[in-house]
């Protein structure tokens, strides 16, 4: 039974970390109500990385977001994080703004 138990936290982590492997590499950022909180995350995001991805997982009740945001926040000092969260504001932006293609469409 623990060894079940254990299988399936291991299992359930895996799922939660696929999850979040599909979300960055899709680009797929959650959507805004409008204009104003894609601009605002995305300011947030180029002062506070991390910051505006965290507050849109938060919005969306996505716990993927969230990890990247926190991800993006962790890594800023290796500006890795810092540029990540830069563009993963844009792509918030664009989204909220006027609709929003993956790149090359």
């Amino acid at each position: 039974p623990a060894e079940c138990s254990k299988r399936a936290k291991m299992e359930k982590v895996q799922s939660f970390f696929g999850d979040m492997w599909n979300e960055i590499t899709s680009q797929s950022v959650p959507t805004l109500e409008n204009k104003s909180w894609g601009i605002g995350l995305f300011v947030l995001n180029i002062f506070l990385p991390g910051i505006g991805t965290l507050v849109a997982g938060i919005k969306a009740e996505k716990n993927t977001t969230m990890v990247i945001g926190l991800f993006q926040f962790l890594t800023a000092w290796i500006i890795l994080g810092w540029i990540w969260s830069i563009w993963w504001g844009w792509l918030l932006f664009s989204k909220a703004s006027e609709g929003y293609g993956s790149l090359g469409n």
